[in-house]
């Protein structure tokens, strides 16, 4: 939940995490550009869960000390708590997987990895037939956009979101990239994502971390993924 996370935030609030600047230099353009054409479809679309999951970054992929958050099993008896309410609600669904936020995929994956200071990164994809590519990359660029500000309660803690648009270089076949802040009772958490389209698969790169995440970090993770599912 985004409140547990930002109470982790102020343990560390004195210090940087590894993937976070100290200030507020990062490279956010404020508002957003005009949106990207998705790319042609490759007419190669992956079907297989296990061949895409085997196409995303692995812990040996990333920098520092980064290791692979076990996914839940069915025998896994911790309930999950739900998802907090956003005003508006749909922008709840924000950094959600791709495949949950735009239905009609072939294939999912993803892939979450936790580091030193809380920082974190996650990753999925999602693989889509050449007719619903183009409307899923449109989807996904539309929703930062609608959501520039909104609001959420997590257990009666009031949040405010908002997003940027981040500067990144060019990726894959199309791309685009925002920042997504979390401000609660004076901490803050930042999410920098990348949405990249790489032939008939959409990526989504996320670096979490308490403050400000240096937007190298971002465009070096985005590139190692974008030549990983190049093969």
């Amino acid at each position: 939940m985004m409140r547990s996370a930002l109470l982790r935030a102020c343990a560390v609030a004195a210090a940087c995490a590894v993937l976070a600047g100290c200030g507020s230099d990062d490279e956010s353009t404020g508002s957003f550009p005009s949106a990207v054409t998705a790319a042609p479809g490759s007419g190669t679309v992956v079907r297989d869960p296990a061949q895409l999951s085997a196409s995303l970054l692995a812990a040996g992929d990333l920098p520092g000390e980064f290791s692979v958050v076990p996914p839940r099993t069915p025998a896994d008896d911790t309930p999950v708590p739900p998802a907090a309410p956003t005003d508006p609600p749909d922008c709840g669904r924000l950094l959600s997987p791709i495949a949950e936020q735009w239905p009609g995929s072939s294939a999912a994956a993803s892939v979450q990895f936790a580091g030193p200071s809380y920082a974190t990164i996650d990753i999925d994809a999602a693989s889509y037939p050449d007719a619903a590519l183009s409307a899923a990359f449109d989807a996904l660029q539309a929703q930062p956009r609608r959501c520039a500000a909104y609001s959420g309660d997590d257990a009666g803690v009031h949040i405010d979101y908002r997003t940027t648009a981040l500067s990144q270089p060019p990726a894959g076949d199309a791309s685009s990239a925002f920042t997504l802040t979390a401000d609660s009772e004076g901490l803050t958490l930042t999410s920098s994502t990348a949405l990249v389209q790489v032939g008939n698969t959409l990526v989504q790169v996320v670096v979490t971390a308490p403050e400000t995440v240096d937007p190298g970090v971002l465009a070096d993770l985005t590139a190692a993924q974008v030549r990983k599912l190049r093969g």
